[in-house]
Formats: structure tokens, C-alpha cells, sequence
């Protein structure tokens, strides 16, 4: 990651050689603080987001934030973001998840499927739910609202090719009752 902010001229080696050290170089330094300033309401790594105004991908589990045009320019604006930080931390590639989606998993999966233009749970009509799982809190992706396991399966598949093309693999696995959901890790090299 420093590797790729240092070939970007945003860090510099740091140190004797052998030694692994970087620091912001001082374009890194203003793009942090633009950054910052841009989004002053985004928390640090490890603190709970902030309730009102700020933008959540839906998970299909819980009340659906107002849709429409405003949403639809939230989430294209969300997901074009994601793939730029893909494309700065990992040399260019935006097809594997970025170390802090791999923390916060069931919001990229639900971003990724919500910017694919996949329905989520809601108001009686059929779509995704993202859930923490519990293997390892990877996410679990059901489809809920449909009258049967088939047509669910259908609408899995549809969101596992579209989760694939953006490093996330899913396997398909069934409850106790048969409804079929699956299970998102994310890839770890291209």
C-alpha cells in the first residue's frame, strides 16, 4: 500500500535502506487534508459512524433510505469513490476488495450490489439482505420476499456474478429450511 502512495509521489521511503518506513510527501500531505475537509464527517477506522447525514449503503435489512434520483447520484458517487481507493491502494485494481472493505464487508457487499442496481429488501417487494454471518462475520447475501427457493436461487446467481466481477467470491448454501443464501469472502489476488 505505501509502495503505491510513494509511486504516486504521495509518500516517501523513510529510514535506511532495508527498512520499510514511509511518510506522506507534502502533495500527499494536501491531498489528505482536501480529503478531510471534503468529507469531515467520515470516522477514523474503529469508530461508529455518525447516524444522520451521511450515507450507508443499504442492506436490505432495515428501513430503505428514500430513493430516487438524489439516491441513485449517492450510490454512483459511493461506488466510483470505492474504486478509486481500490485503484490507489492496490496499483490500479479494482477488482479486489481494499483492506477496509475486508472490515467492514457487509457494507461493501451491500454497496457493490445497490450500485449494481440490485433491489434490496423492503416495503413487500423482493430483493437482497446483507447480514454479518456467522463464519468469521463474512457477509450473507439472501434474497427474501419471493414465493420460492428457486426463483431466490435465480436472483443469487444474478448478484454472485455481479459480486464476482468485483472480488468478492460466493458460495451458495442452504438453511435449515432450504431458502439458499450465500456466503461472500473477499478474493485476495486477481
Amino acid at each position: 500500500m505505501c509502495a503505491a502512495l510513494a509511486a504516486r509521489g504521495l509518500a516517501v521511503p523513510h529510514g535506511r535502506s532495508g527498512h520499510h518506513s514511509y511518510y506522506l510527501s507534502p502533495q500527499g500531505l494536501r491531498l489528505r487534508a482536501d480529503l478531510t475537509a471534503a468529507r469531515p464527517d467520515v470516522p477514523a477506522p474503529g469508530r461508529p459512524a455518525p447516524a444522520a447525514d451521511t450515507f450507508a449503503a443499504d442492506d436490505g435489512t432495515g428501513t430503505a433510505p428514500p430513493g430516487g434520483a438524489r439516491r441513485a447520484a449517492e450510490v454512483a458517487t459511493a461506488w466510483e469513490g470505492l474504486l478509486r481507493i481500490r485503484s490507489l491502494l492496490l496499483d490500479g485494481a479494482t477488482d479486489v476488495p481494499a483492506p477496509w472493505e475486508r472490515d467492514r464487508a457487509v457494507h461493501a457487499v451491500a454497496l457493490a450490489l445497490e450500485a449494481a442496481g440490485c433491489p434490496p429488501a423492503g416495503a413487500g417487494g423482493a430483493g437482497y439482505a446483507v447480514t454479518p454471518g456467522g463464519q468469521d462475520g463474512l457477509p450473507e447475501v439472501a434474497w427474501r420476499g419471493v414465493p420460492d427457493a428457486e426463483t431466490a436461487a435465480r436472483a443469487l446467481a444474478r448478484c454472485a456474478d455481479w459480486l464476482g466481477r468485483y472480488g468478492w467470491q460466493c458460495t451458495e448454501h442452504r438453511a435449515r429450511g432450504g431458502a439458499p443464501f450465500l456466503l461472500a469472502s473477499p478474493r485476495r489476488t486477481r
